[in-house]
């Protein structure tokens, strides 16, 4: 994959750095966390208090009370970065094409908020009482159900739940509609939220990083160790052809060269530690996309502040680039937003901006991959330059693992 140029053409970005596209990338550019001290709901039992929520998101703002008064909060994220994505393409649906468009998200867990809220109400008022409204929204593939009803798409819709490679396994399979041309073009997205059940979820299983801080937590700050910081968003990619879009003389955020997922052995409440599996997808990923690693000008980590990640990141890196990996500017768009299902499309999303706007957001370089427990770490400021490929790496707890390998669109 991919055996066929596949251009972007739009991007609709939310999370904890903002709503919208422009505003995420401004925020990032200038080095901006997303991090901080939640509000939503009390969190003083839990050994967590931090998280990126998204901030003052009304769905409102992008669609009449009639369609989303009984859509859970997070298929309201998903419509609404669907519509600005489409917009941001310039998308126009019609009886025409609306069977030749498909629609497929990842989520990790779906809307974990109204799954809770029915269960309580189921026994509270027993089966026959419980609030039917509720149900709908309580299935992962709500979001994606969502987007085509207010779109009117009638092509293929599907959902993959794969914890943290979520997103990128959605990503894999619009890619796959559009080489069996199943599709014309495929809106590919990636939403999850950030709820109470959840966080008591996460941290009944130890997930959390232990950290409790009464401002928001730097990016410079962010500590390696036991646990990540959870937060939430949604992505969501228009994909066609490159030949489909530059007939209709579209512009193109970059292309998706190839984008790999591979498994280690490892016990599913942890990641793979020495890489091996990880590495040998950003081999096959280089292979398929016919691109050596010294095109590569700037990777898009999986790192979230877990060590054991990190340490297996950091041994990929160094089997596949040798010491070179130590010059190449790299981002940990998770120590920005936290980390959630779907953050491995924020992250393909990110690299491709980064080529589009001949920009480098705030990165790390140098021998570490990202900092250490209780060391802070040091992150280069923004710079403008011209970048020809970029790689975004995914990783997930039980040893699974992706490689994506985008392109600047050819002027």
């Amino acid at each position: 994959m991919a055996r066929i140029p596949i251009s972007i053409t739009g991007l609709g970005i939310i999370n904890g750095l903002g709503i919208g596209k422009s505003t995420f990338w401004h925020e990032l550019v200038r080095g901006k966390s997303g991090i901080a001290p939640i509000m939503g709901f009390d969190t003083g039992k839990y050994v967590c208090n931090l998280g990126a929520e998204i901030p003052n998101f009304n769905a409102k703002d992008f669609m009449e009370p009639r369609f989303y008064r009984r859509l859970s909060r997070q298929s309201r994220l998903a419509v609404a970065a669907s519509i600005e994505a489409i917009n941001d393409s310039g998308l126009e649906i019609s009886e025409l094409n609306r069977q030749r468009i498909g629609v497929v998200f990842g989520t990790a867990f779906g809307s974990t908020e109204q799954t809770d809220a029915f269960f309580v109400s189921l026994l509270d008022h027993g089966p026959q009482a419980a609030d039917p409204i509720l149900f709908p929204d309580t299935v992962p593939n709500a979001p994606a159900s969502h987007v085509a009803m207010y779109h009117g798409i009638q092509g293929p819709n599907s959902t993959f739940c794969q914890n943290h490679l979520s997103g990128e396994c959605a990503l894999a399979y619009g890619i796959a509609l559009l080489e069996q041309d199943k599709a014309d073009v495929v809106l590919v997205g990636g939403v999850d939220e950030l709820s109470n059940i959840l966080f008591h979820s996460l941290d009944s299983v130890g997930a959390l990083k232990p950290i409790k801080e009464r401002e928001t937590l730097q990016p410079s700050q962010f500590p390696t160790g036991r646990g990540f910081i959870v937060g939430e968003g949604v992505t969501c990619l228009v994909l066609e052809r490159a030949e489909f879009a530059e007939r209709a003389e579209k512009k193109s955020y970059g292309t998706i060269l190839s984008l790999t997922l591979t498994s280690g052995i490892v016990a599913q409440a942890h990641y793979e530690r020495d890489g091996g599996a990880m590495a040998q997808g950003m081999r096959v990923a280089l292979k398929e996309a016919k691109i050596a690693v010294e095109e590569i000008g700037i990777i898009g980590l999986a790192a979230n502040g877990v060590d054991e990640l990190e340490e297996g990141e950091t041994k990929a890196l160094e089997e596949v680039f040798g010491y070179r990996w130590h010059a190449i500017p790299r981002l940990p768009v998770r120590y920005f937003v936290g980390e959630f299902g779907s953050a491995g499309l924020l992250n393909v999303a990110t690299i491709l901006l980064s080529l589009a706007e001949g920009t480098i957001p705030p990165t790390v370089r140098g021998s570490d991959l990202t900092g250490s427990f209780g060391k802070a770490q040091r992150f280069a400021l923004a710079t403008d330059e011209t970048i020809v490929a970029g790689m975004a790496i995914g990783s997930t707890f039980g040893g699974g693992s992706a490689c994506t390998i985008v392109a600047r669109q050819p002027e």
